[in-house]
């Protein structure tokens, strides 16, 4: 963990503390840059920084178009999702009533405010320097505010169709059946794996492991349950290939495997991991966040609602031959033509799930 992002959960701390006095003042380190410069603040789910994926890319993507655009920051990562309510609470009653001239942005990262941000939004209304950006959904917001989503269905479908040809085995690990993205995920990659570009008889399975019934459950996993869950009391993984779709759980299982071996795993948001991740799904959240602070810093400000798109290179499957195994896998069985073909469906497969 670097320095930068000690400094911002440490001041995460201090204002979740005055959170619960109401005197949370969203004012980072004036000494960063100076003090009337525009403040874009960021608040997580609980825990969600350090996945070393889709949070610490968000992270990364707003220090950068910081650091360019000479913007103060404040990230903050809550312990609860009582804490992070709290903290909406502070800063929607503060917003819908200053008058300096700060321009400030909240963009809020967690799925478990969505029902609160909705409600809220329009509190705002009245602040013409205070925005809001909600990330990952498809529906915009009825107030102030807006939305952005990556959709994941192309990028998983490839990958579901090259774990079939990769693996005769594969287990999917997921957080919880209530979260949209995850939905759109499962979706996506079962229907890829359903494909069978080889057309070849053999039978492979595919099982799916829920980590959680409840809506925002099943990001974090202890190691047992992990070892439980692969290994299913046996000496040998249950699968020959994993993927881990359960955000900072995903860390834990990838650990699994590069201590005690014996399986394969899918990279999620994160190009590139052990030479255990042949391959991985990849959501450039770390661009979209520098695309919206871009036009929300321009005279035109951001869009309502935008959708980014696989066909673009929003999102990505990436090959990692590591090993020599893997190179001639790739050379050998997914041949150019046969990835060219799973990623053009994957492309069309996208359009017609919109």
């Amino acid at each position: 963990m670097n320095t930068r992002l000690v400094k911002y959960i440490s001041l995460a701390a201090i204002v979740l503390e005055a959170a619960a006095c109401s005197k949370v003042k969203y004012e980072p380190d004036p000494s960063d840059v100076p003090s009337g410069a525009p403040l874009v603040t960021v608040l997580y789910d609980p825990g969600a920084l350090g996945d070393r994926s889709y949070n610490d890319l968000i992270y990364s993507g707003v220090e950068q178009a910081a650091l360019e655009r000479g913007l103060r920051t404040m990230q903050i990562a809550p312990s609860t999702a009582s804490e992070g309510i709290a903290v909406l609470e502070e800063y929607f009653r503060q917003m819908s009533t200053r008058r300096d001239t700060v321009r400030r942005l909240l963009v809020v990262a967690g799925a478990e405010y969505e029902d609160f941000v909705r409600r809220r939004s329009s509190d705002l209304e009245g602040n013409p320097l205070a925005d809001l950006l909600f990330l990952e959904t498809d529906e915009p917001l009825e107030g102030k505010g807006s939305t952005l989503t990556l959709p994941y269905y192309g990028a998983m479908y490839e990958a579901g169709a090259v774990s079939r040809v990769y693996s005769d085995k594969v287990l999917l690990i997921a957080a919880n059946p209530k979260t949209a993205a995850i939905q759109e995920s499962i979706k996506g990659f079962t229907e890829g794996f359903d494909a069978d570009y080889l057309k070849d008889e053999e039978a492979r399975k595919l099982r799916i492991e829920w980590l959680s019934d409840d809506s925002g459950g099943g990001f974090k996993i202890d190691d047992s349950d992990a070892m439980r869950i692969v290994y299913d009391g046996e000496q040998y993984p249950v699968a020959q290939l994993i993927f881990p779709v359960c955000g900072g759980a995903s860390g834990t299982f990838y650990r699994l495997s590069d201590l005690f071996g014996g399986f394969d795993y899918i990279g999620i948001d994160a190009a590139s991991l052990s030479p255990h991740c042949p391959f991985s799904v990849v959501k450039h959240i770390d661009w979209a966040i520098d695309l919206c602070i871009g036009e929300w810093m321009s005279p035109d400000g951001m869009p309502k609602h935008q959708s980014l798109s696989f066909e673009d290179g929003w999102t990505e499957f990436v090959l990692h031959p590591y090993t020599e195994k893997q190179r001639l896998w790739a050379e050998y069985v997914l041949t150019n033509q046969l990835s060219a073909a799973i990623h053009e469906d994957a492309v069309k497969k996208e359009a017609e799930n919109e």
